[in-house]
């Protein structure tokens, strides 16, 4: 994909927080000196906007993103002490963290916050893993691996491909097709060997969202309730991200859904990564909705 990301050369600092916070590590520092792009996973660019949110020097241009037009200088201050609007803004997906644990207090305070999500109707129906453990995140990863290997073998054979499309449907499907398998591709060598990690990003800790196979509406009160606790998460002051990739895997695998203590009745829906930032962004980012209508 020519041309869908330029880094300045003149004006870099070759820092490399541009490849630390892109979701697929597109950039590397090249000998201390310059940051390169690889070419093998250009095409991965999703023009989130995160590299060019956290460069210092404004160095770097992701096609059809401007600085004057699409980002923000984000508000001083701490979080918590932030207008709601104007915390949402500072709002962003931590994939890199500090090697420091998340103090149980903390996690029950979110724990807490997410139990006051709205639900479509009473009871509730969410149950939450809360993982402090970080040597089980590592542990599981491996398993994790597993789970996206075989699926990688079994989109190849055009038999398996159907009976994933009719298994998953057309939605899930295009979004396996479109955007899981080409990440793999690229990112499993290196996720085998151990020189990166796609899945839990190395993060301290996890909350896992899951619920009974046959309660009503759950997937729309566990996309609520973990929005409760990614904002909840920001205003304490740590970074989070939801990883979609984490509950397909626990699905398809009796030693994660066992380590991660989900019955086999129960179905995982959402996987939320925590733990404290370990940069600074240095603007936030606008987003536009499809549409707005006014009636």
């Amino acid at each position: 994909m020519e041309n869908q990301i330029i880094i300045n050369q003149e004006t870099c600092a070759a820092c490399g927080l541009c490849g630390e916070v892109c979701i697929n590590q597109i950039m590397k520092v090249h000998r201390n000196t310059n940051i390169t792009l690889r070419d093998d996973r250009l095409e991965l660019c999703i023009q989130c906007g995160q590299c060019m949110a956290i460069c210092p020097t404004q160095s770097i241009q992701v096609a059809g993103l401007s600085y004057e037009t699409d980002f923000f200088d984000l508000p001083k201050g701490k979080t918590a002490n932030l207008p709601f609007v104007e915390m949402v803004k500072t709002r962003r997906a931590i994939r890199t963290y500090k090697d420091q644990p998340v103090s149980t207090e903390l996690l029950e305070e979110i724990a807490e916050a997410i139990s006051f999500a709205p639900p479509s109707f009473t009871p509730l129906k969410i149950e939450v893993v809360v993982v402090q453990d970080t040597a089980v995140i590592r542990k599981a990863l491996p398993e994790m691996i597993k789970v996206y290997d075989e699926l990688l073998k079994v989109m190849r054979n055009p038999i398996g491909r159907m009976i994933i499309r009719r298994q998953s449907g057309a939605e899930k499907f295009k979004e396996v097709d479109h955007h899981i398998v080409p990440m793999m591709q690229s990112r499993l060598p290196e996720l085998k060997q151990g020189l990166e990690d796609t899945i839990t990003r190395y993060a301290p800790a996890m909350i896992i969202f899951h619920a009974h196979r046959e309660a009503e509406k759950y997937e729309t009160d566990i996309n609520i309730a973990m929005t409760f606790g990614f904002l909840a998460a920001h205003a304490l002051g740590l970074g989070c991200s939801p990883i979609d990739l984490v509950p397909p895997a626990i699905e398809r695998n009796t030693a994660l859904k066992a380590m991660f203590s989900i019955p086999d009745e129960n179905i995982p829906v959402a996987a939320l990564i925590l733990g404290y930032p370990k940069y600074r962004f240095q603007r936030g980012i606008k987003r536009d909705l499809k549409s707005v209508t006014w009636i």
